[in-house]
């Protein structure tokens, strides 16, 4: 029945988040499960194990990605989380000062502009 009711609002609303699906309380749990992996990653498995399941806003994928040291982490798992946010209008503002170096910032840039590219398409 949920899939049901996931199919529906994708059709309904064009994209297949529409709200978040994991209370507050099970996002801080998620997020201090995340943190707690010693190695990097260990936390990049968690999350893609975890995250195509549910639906999250722009800052709590922020939120994710600041328990990675690296920003080329962050990337790989822009890649696959980017589209279970609901509030996709907000990712640029919200992630965009997760990238501090020069090249951090160049990967996000070419990032953005694919992922828009594919967000138009649709």
């Amino acid at each position: 029945m949920k899939k049901w009711a996931g199919l529906w609002a994708s059709l309904l609303w064009g994209q297949p988040c529409i709200v978040a699906s994991m209370s507050e309380v099970e996002f801080n749990y998620f997020r201090l499960e995340v943190a707690s992996q010693s190695i990097e990653s260990s936390r990049i498995t968690l999350l893609r194990s975890v995250l195509p399941e549910h639906c999250l806003s722009a800052a709590q994928l922020r939120d994710l990605l600041w328990t990675l040291d690296h920003e080329s982490s962050r990337i790989e798992v822009l890649r696959f989380a980017a589209a279970r946010v609901y509030n996709p209008n907000q990712l640029r503002q919200e992630l965009e000062p997760l990238f501090t170096t020069e090249s951090g910032r160049r990967e996000f840039q070419r990032w953005w502009e694919k992922w828009e590219k594919a967000r138009e398409k649709r």
